[in-house]
């Protein structure tokens, strides 16, 4: 390419377009400027970071030159100017693969903007400004902004204004300084305010972010397993993507991990660890670091990615954070660790929504890395991927509990303590054991209902029944959190028969301090742990064992794992699988074994009580038996009639408008242009549309489900048949929603 012409640059910019925007290139950046660059273009009335992701020095002929604005300067930052070509790639990759605009998708691999170098000019309303309010003088266009800054003591940071507003803002500051209503503060306040938050930012990310002890951990932890090490090295020197799977409990995933990571360091090669949680990626970093004895950075995107490029200029590095960590800006990776890889927090709920294990084979494969899945309970699409190898390390059975059932078909209705359950808690109490009593479902109770006419109050908004709490009296939506008050009497009926139907955790507390009164009890659910000023001593008392009993939802398995019970009691074992979603019989299994796996084992007087109205179910049996295959193979075949996952690709798609006509009519075309493009094998099997809540109000919502035997072919037809739908719709009116490969598909 002759730089020495006129050159002309396709950039892609981060909203939400697919095309490019074509810019000139000023002669100033023309040897410097190249594909990846990271350029600041003038976007309309804004100045915008986009990527360069082509050169040319002639002009496609319905392009004029003397209609183009050109490029503005290459962006400096700590992430640097160029974006690699892999990183570029993916974000492509992952625009395709989801549905979604490539700018959109841009975004991902951009350094977050709360890590740029921000101006901490501060600017404070002087007297004379101040005067210029009370008296009037200050001209119409100015008063708002100098109204705004007079209501802060302190003044604003210039960082707090639009830096990318090309006239407004700045054409204003510099009117009122001009004037002497505004003057400059010296930066050096700011800069100990963004010091404090820095340290803030600091201490979390370091090893006493949260207090562990990891002498304690790593005792528990077994030995290096030479075969797992050897066959790991084999795998990153053959320099092609590999992918296994690891099915194991969490003490030999880390101790495989800690060694993978040592084996790709060794190499001079990078890793990756992806978690769920940001408390679970902290936790294995501070674990991690104990075991390896290497220095291993905390990623997500609240921490300042410049501290991950100032500790980690020369490779190998070692990144452990949430989804978004595997857009970290390292080199030469060797290895990605995707850390309980069923987790449905690795999928991102906002467009693009991608799902971190999916790009991390993306990733995996344009770097030419070592993908490992690895958790005590695989999905079923991980369980059954022919491309994986796959390695099952099989519990100790000296460390396993007995387990006990009980049917609670042959007890009494709305039994919630069996006769067995009580005996075994009063006699965990009398050994000085503690106890886990384990409900997957936040509240009093899932709702309310009248005895006499069966009514039941619900979200004007969502359609969907109130959740009631008991300890605060009133009814929230799940939702969109709305809430009402409680009823003295049923509205359509009159009746006083208004009672709780249903069980949740805070009606088990309640009737567990009933029962033991004297026993020191903690509770640990969405709603406990919100309470940001008691959760950091809640979750410490559930971590030191220091409660006689503690009740629990899911919640309880998002951190660090916590110490073994003497009884664990899962007191509604099929509570969720009345959930309209096919992966609920997945969901039950998973919480089941690691509720059952907090408990002591048998030879310690460890019980796991498992109370069930369904107690053939093969979630439920394969707990029994201690098998998971027979768990995978009923639950296989499920699929396998149905024609769910790992069968084929899905994705659910959703029209949300205000016209609740136009909505529907919208979602019948759309399914019709799926129909209507189908062809021989390419086929498709579209479900719907079918009405749906969405939880902002005032909207309504139609959904369909589309499986396909093929991902590509079912992002293909989905892209091709809403691009010809928004071309009708204008737009506003209608929104068109894409989630390929959604977790959770059940109405709620």
């Amino acid at each position: 390419m002759r730089r020495t012409d006129a050159l002309y640059a396709d950039v892609i910019v981060p909203r939400h377009i697919s095309k490019s925007f074509t810019y000139l290139v000023p002669p100033t950046l023309a040897q410097e400027i190249g594909v990846g660059s990271r350029v600041l273009v003038p976007f309309g009335r804004v100045m915008l970071e986009g990527a360069v992701v082509s050169l040319a020095n002639e002009l496609p002929a319905k392009i004029h030159a003397a209609s183009l604005k050109a490029i503005s300067s290459l962006v400096q930052d700590d992430q640097g100017p160029l974006l690699s070509p892999e990183l570029l790639e993916l974000s492509r990759k992952i625009a395709d693969y989801y549905v979604a605009p490539w700018g959109q998708s841009l975004r991902l691999v951009f350094s977050p903007p709360t890590t740029r170098k921000t101006n901490t000019t501060q600017y404070i309303v002087t007297p004379q400004g101040r005067a210029a309010l009370a008296t009037g003088s200050c001209p119409h266009d100015l008063r708002p902004t100098l109204q705004r800054i007079a209501r802060r003591t302190k003044g604003i940071l210039s960082s707090t204004l639009d830096p990318t507003r090309r006239g407004s803002a700045r054409r204003i500051i510099d009117a009122l300084v001009t004037n002497s209503w505004l003057a400059r503060a010296s930066s050096d306040s700011a800069n100990a305010d963004h010091r404090k938050r820095s340290g803030k930012l600091m201490a979390y990310e370091g090893d006493d972010g949260i207090p562990m002890d990891t002498a304690l951990l790593t005792a528990t932890i077994p030995g290096t397993d030479v075969s797992w090490r050897a066959r790991v090295t084999q795998c990153i020197h053959s320099n092609h993507m590999q992918k296994l799977v690891l099915h194991a409990p969490w003490p030999h995933r880390i101790r495989r991990l800690a060694d993978a990571i040592q084996q790709a360091h060794s190499l001079n090669r990078s890793t990756i660890v992806i978690a769920g949680e940001i408390a679970r990626a902290t936790w294995l970093k501070q674990l991690l670091s104990t075991l390896t004895g290497l220095h291993i950075t905390l990623a997500h995107s609240s921490l300042r990615s410049d501290r991950l490029e100032q500790r980690h200029g020369s490779i190998p590095a070692v990144v452990v954070g949430t989804r978004s960590a595997i857009f970290a800006p390292i080199k030469s990776i060797g290895l990605i660790w995707i850390e309980g890889e069923e987790d449905s927090a690795l999928k991102e709920p906002q467009e693009p929504r991608y799902h971190a294990r999916e790009v991390a084979g993306l990733r995996a494969e344009s770097e030419q890395a070592l993908l490992v899945l690895a958790s005590a309970h695989p999905s079923l699409e991980s369980k059954f991927d022919a491309a994986a190898e796959h390695h099952y390390v099989s519990h100790d059975v000296a460390l396993q509990p007995k387990i006990e059932l009980v049917d609670l078909r042959k007890e009494p209705g709305g039994t919630l303590f069996s006769h067995e359950l009580i005996s075994a808690m009063q006699e965990a109490l009398g050994n000085h054991r503690t106890i886990l009593l384990f409900l997957n479902r936040k509240g009093y109770a899932t709702t309310l209902v009248c005895r006499d006419c069966s009514w039941v109050p619900r979200c004007a908004s969502c359609a969907v029944p109130f959740t009631y709490y008991q300890e605060a009296a009133r009814l929230a939506c799940r939702y969109c959190c709305s809430s009402d008050e409680v009823p003295d009497s049923c509205p359509l009926c009159h009746a006083s028969r208004v009672s709780p139907i249903g069980d949740g955790t805070e009606r088990v507390e309640t009737e567990t301090r009933r029962l033991f009164p004297q026993a020191k009890i903690a509770r640990i659910d969405g709603d406990t742990l919100r309470r940001s000023a008691s959760a950091p001593q809640l979750w410490e008392s559930a971590r030191s064992g220091t409660r006689d009993i503690l009740i629990g939802t899911q919640a309880l398995f998002r951190r660090e794992p916590l110490p073994q019970h003497g009884l664990v009691a899962i007191l509604q074992a099929d509570s969720g699988l009345h959930v309209s979603d096919f992966r609920s019989a997945e969901r039950t299994y998973q919480l089941l074994i690691d509720a059952a796996s907090l408990a002591s084992p048998a030879s310690g007087g460890g019980r796991v009580i498992v109370q069930t109205r369904f107690p053939t179910h093969h979630a439920v049996q394969a707990l029994l038996l201690g098998n998971p295959d027979h768990f995978y193979e009923e639950e296989l075949a499920a699929r396998r009639l149905l024609y769910y996952p790992p069968l084929c690709h899905i994705a659910e798609l959703s029209v949300i408008g205000k016209n609740p006509e136009m909505v529907q009519e919208a979602a019948k075309q759309w399914a019709a242009e799926l129909d209507r493009g189908a062809c021989g094998h390419e086929s498709l099997i579209v479900l719907g549309p079918v009405p749906t809540f969405n939880r902002r109000p005032r909207n309504h919502h139609h959904r369909l489900l589309v499986k396909a035997a093929d991902c590509r072919t079912l992002s293909r037809r989905v892209h091709d048949s809403v691009q010809s739908l928004e071309q009708q719709y204008r737009r506003g009116q209608i929104k068109f929603v894409i989630d390929i490969d959604p977790v959770e598909t059940g109405q709620g």
